[in-house]
């Protein structure tokens, strides 16, 4: 499943769209933040290394493409792993021990985190929506489609109609598809 909304990219791109990068800032700096301090960057050093991170990406966003199988994501993980090795120049640090740099080098659209950042990132795609909801219609939908247990069971744990289950899902479906596009799987 693609995990970054071109429809979200599309709109950091044009003009005037305080939106679309509050929501690319609240879905993505947890993420950087979390790659930057396993880098073994201290918490005011990562905070403003994904500050810079930020900047870079209004600068170069307009110019990134998906080439040759390339992520958003990995594009990202350059850029951040660009900062963190400008930020270790100029205070002639050393990140990771010689080895993990190494091996982290060759590693460009997969970082050893992207599962942890993966699911930061579904996370916070639910906690947008997850407001809008009633505990119960959330919950139903969560359990049968994130957790993946059967409609009837939920039904059963939760004490509730089985179509209950069934439109939990396709109301909570429906407005993932709205909202990013682009991201959400069928």
């Amino acid at each position: 499943m693609q995990t970054t909304s071109l429809t979200l990219l599309r709109r950091l791109c044009q003009p005037h769209e305080p939106d679309a990068w509050s929501r690319f800032v609240r879905l993505y700096s947890t993420g950087i933040y979390s790659w930057v301090r396993g880098l073994g960057l201290r918490h005011d050093d990562a905070a403003d290394i994904v500050q810079d991170v930020f900047v870079t990406l209004v600068q170069k966003l307009p110019e990134f493409r998906h080439q040759g199988g390339r992520s958003f994501r990995g594009w990202l993980w350059a850029i951040t792993r660009n900062k963190c090795r400008e930020w270790a120049r100029r205070r002639e640090l050393v990140l990771v021990p010689a080895a993990a740099l190494a091996e982290v080098a060759g590693k460009d659209d997969e970082p050893f985190w992207e599962d942890e950042f993966r699911r930061h990132l579904i996370g916070q795609i639910a906690s947008v929506i997850e407001a809008d909801y009633p505990p119960e219609v959330w919950r139903a939908f969560w359990e049968h489609v994130v957790e993946g247990k059967p409609a009837p069971r939920v039904a059963a744990e939760l004490g509730i109609n089985l179509w209950a289950v069934y439109t939990a899902k396709a109301r909570i479906v429906t407005r993932l598809h709205e909202e990013f596009p682009d991201l959400v799987a069928d």
